[in-house]
């Protein structure tokens, strides 16, 4: 090729990264409807520049355009690393195991915000990291479709997809604006990436794309407005909801989550569910079946509690604002709940309140519930029982640092009570050594409540409640006391001064989670390690160690009575149980909750069907050309040998007679392939002009069609299978070169052309590759 044309080639290249990352910029800008601010934007913008770049600039200096498709692949990844996760990867930008479990919290974060929030949406780094992740895949597809696979047409499937999201949140947020820009930038690629003969056609699909992208939204229904007695939630029963709470406590303004008020001095914690498994190395709820005679109206008792116990009955009215969830926020322990709408039901180990059905969100609701409030002396007689069935509260998983049992065991030293133990573990983290913080998790990358994360926090000393309450419940499991975490509310602030019917208001930022637990006797104790943040229970008083008496240890309580032991519910045993491995999964199950399906799955799904979708078109047309053959169609067999040929880049004009496109094949075929191609073009040809046609052999079409694509190589195959020239180039789609049988006098009048060798006076091919043999 001469140097002019190559100079032209690779300008031609770099002008349709340039139409792409304008076509990407304008459509994710279509996002501003339903997310708010535009900061999100930039690190889009950032993410599309450094992989269309660093394909461009590798295609540009191997001049080869799979080598640029496979940098823009790596440079999206290090980008996403070295953004999202740099204190665990490698020169801050190779990512590693640790960047693995980094990123997948945020996924997960950023579904469960989505999930969670209204419209339009507040883009924290969940919600980024899945805009910015989508944007990256989005690049590396478009380069590979329009740089490497010479097939830009199909550029605009992805783009559609993108620009449809906010049209399929709500048709009214749509703006044609977007859709103008991004379809010119598709145009502008059509029209400088395909030949003279097919730019019609381009414009012409950019032309239905326009007004597919236009009409679609009008006829699909919204999926925002969730009704309160929808069976819509976002937070399902199977979801966890700690994944959100750092989203939630770094949001800049916090917005209204419920208001209460109750006869409780100082408002009550509003627990919305607990998390007791651990065994698959995150804290996360037990799935449970929904119980249909657990109606709300007769709640039961609280797990482990006996009647010496003092307790108080209290009431709550709750006024639920902009949360959506299928858990219920309450006080513990809730006896009965009146005034809600739709179908809810508790949960007997942990006293939450869920739904299948209806979501939180608008409930006005009324609460009796007990306060539980055991004495130190009780709590100290609790010794260090644990009952039978408990195991999977003392569960941990194989992974975990070892420096979370070790430090579990120098912070209780010689204490010997489960409560003197968790006293100590409480007066650790809420010692001088730890400080409270939203941002040093995610800057130091072991942001979450994994146990990968606990040892780093335990050396960090700086986090938020997920970080304080994981860590606690988990070093207590490891001493043997049954623990697990609870995600819910703290009390909020009240309108006026604190008394009876004053008003509190809680919002997002009183999202908070705190372990819990149990000792004989007494059931569920909460506890509350996050320094700066709720209030410890009066029965676990924060006790300050005095200097002035060194021999004598005041965070240890002394109890008052020491014989005063209370009978556990059943047989107890004074050694930590042992936890087996259950092999059953929770979630598995007919009524096994499951997680909600959000739209940007949908999306994912959509994209990869579109994706797959020329493959199986081509699959289509082949299967039914393989059936032809096998009924004695020669016509078919050479069609799909044409089409084979073409996809994979070899010479294949339709002008080529059979005779000529054999010997073009031929140095791309092996000796068992030269001989099955013979075979099938004198079949053709025998179809055409022979009263008795020899029917062809489909495995003749099979043995050249492998032959061809073991001589492309497999990148070249992968490329025919998923991106196939054929569909979209006519080069490839004309038909058969021969005339069908059945043309009588006008054959035997007037040879057709490739029966003797000729093409015929004054004919050229269409395309300009030279024949085997020869010119």
């Amino acid at each position: 090729m001469p140097e002019r044309s190559h100079d032209r080639h690779r300008g031609l290249d770099w002008l349709t990264s340039g139409l792409m990352l304008a076509a990407v910029g304008t459509a994710t800008a279509a996002l501003s409807s339903i997310l708010t601010d535009v900061l999100w934007w930039f690190s889009l913008m950032l993410v599309a520049t450094v992989v269309l770049a660093a394909g461009a600039v590798v295609r540009f200096v191997t001049k080869h355009g799979a080598w640029g498709s496979l940098a823009a692949a790596i440079a999206a990844i290090c980008t996403m690393t070295a953004i999202f996760a740099p204190g665990s990867a490698w020169f801050g930008i190779i990512p590693t195991f640790d960047t693995v479990d980094a990123l997948h919290e945020l996924e997960v974060a950023g579904v469960a915000s989505i999930a969670n929030q209204s419209l339009p949406a507040s883009a924290d780094v969940g919600i980024v990291y899945l805009l910015c992740l989508g944007v990256a895949a989005l690049c590396v597809c478009l380069d590979l479709l329009a740089l490497t696979w010479r097939v830009p047409a199909l550029a605009g499937v992805p783009l559609l997809v993108l620009l449809l999201v906010p049209s399929l949140v709500n048709p009214t947020l749509d703006d044609g604006l977007f859709f103008v820009l991004t379809a010119s930038a598709y145009v502008g690629l059509l029209l400088i990436r395909s030949r003279p003969s097919t730019r019609r056609t381009g414009v012409a699909i950019a032309a239905v794309g326009m007004v597919l992208a236009l009409i679609v939204p009008l006829v699909l229904p919204s999926v925002t407005r969730v009704p309160p007695d929808s069976g819509t939630t976002g937070t399902a029963t199977g979801f966890n909801p700690i994944i959100t709470l750092g989203d939630n406590l770094r949001q800049g303004d916090p917005v209204l989550a419920l208001t209460y008020t109750t006869t409780v001095p100082g408002g009550v914690y509003l627990r919305l569910t607990a998390l007791d498994d651990f065994r698959g190395g995150s804290w996360t709820p037990s799935s449970v079946d929904m119980i249909p005679d657990n109606t709300v109206d007769a709640i039961g008792d609280p797990p482990g509690l006996v009647e010496r116990v003092p307790v108080s009955p209290a009431t709550t009215d709750i006024t639920v604002a902009n949360i959506r969830s299928s858990w219920l926020p309450v006080p513990y322990a809730p006896t009965s709940i009146s005034g809600l709408t739709g179908t809810w039901s508790w949960e007997p180990d942990a006293l939450a309140i869920l739904s299948a059905n209806s979501n939180a969100r608008g409930q006005q609701y009324e609460v009796q519930s007990l306060t539980i409030a055991p004495s130190v002396d009780q709590l100290v007689a609790a010794g260090t029982s644990v009952p039978p069935g408990f195991e999977r509260y003392l569960a941990v998983p194989d992974d975990l640092p070892a420096i979370v049992a070790s430090t579990a065991l120098q912070v209780v030293g010689d204490a010997t009570t489960n409560y003197e133990k968790a006293l100590a573990l409480q007066s650790y983290f809420r010692g001088p050594e730890f400080t409270y913080s939203e941002q040093a998790p995610v800057d130091n990358g072991y942001d979450g409540s994994g146990a990968a994360v606990l040892g780093a926090f335990l050396v960090a000393k700086s986090g938020y409640c997920v970080h304080f309450s994981s860590a606690m419940a988990s070093m207590a499991r490891t001493l043997g006391i049954p623990a697990r975490v609870v995600v819910g509310y703290t009390p909020g602030v009240p309108g006026a001064l604190p008394g009876p019917g004053t008003e509190y208001r809680v919002t997002t930022h009183d999202l908070h989670a705190w372990p819990e637990l149990f000792f004989v006797g007494i059931g569920w104790v909460r506890f509350e390690p996050t320094p700066g943040r709720g209030s410890a229970p009066a029965f676990a008083p924060l006790a300050v160690d005095d200097p002035t008496t060194p021999d004598i240890d005041e965070s240890v309580p002394v109890p008052t009575v020491t014989d005063a032991a209370i009978a556990p519910t059943g047989a107890a045993t004074d050694a930590p149980v042992e936890s087996p491995t259950p092999s059953l999964d929770p979630s598995v199950g007919p009524d096994a909750p499951s997680e909600p399906i959000t739209w940007g799955w949908a999306i994912v799904a959509a994209l990869a069907a579109l994706l797959l979708a020329p493959a199986a078109v081509r699959g289509i047309r082949r299967s039914r050309r393989m059936v032809a053959t096998s009924r004695g169609s020669a016509s078919a067999a050479w069609d799909e040998l044409r089409d084979t040929a073409h996809d994979l880049g070899l010479p294949a004009a339709v002008a080529r007679t059979p005779r000529q496109l054999a010997l073009d094949l031929a140095p791309h075929v092996d000796s068992g392939g030269a001989a099955a191609l013979t075979r099938l073009r004198i079949a053709l040809e025998a179809e055409a002009f022979a009263d008795r046609a020899g029917a062809p052999n489909p495995r003749d079409v099979a043995v050249v069609s492998w032959s061809l694509r073991r001589k492309a190589g497999l990148w070249r195959t992968l490329v025919s299978l998923f991106a196939p020239r054929s569909l979209v180039d006519p080069t490839g789609r004309a038909g058969v070169s021969a005339p069908r049988a059945g043309s009588g006098g006008r054959a035997a009048s007037k040879p057709p052309r490739g029966t003797g060798g000729t093409d015929g006076p004054g004919h050229v091919p269409d395309d300009a590759s030279p024949r085997p043999g020869g010119d």
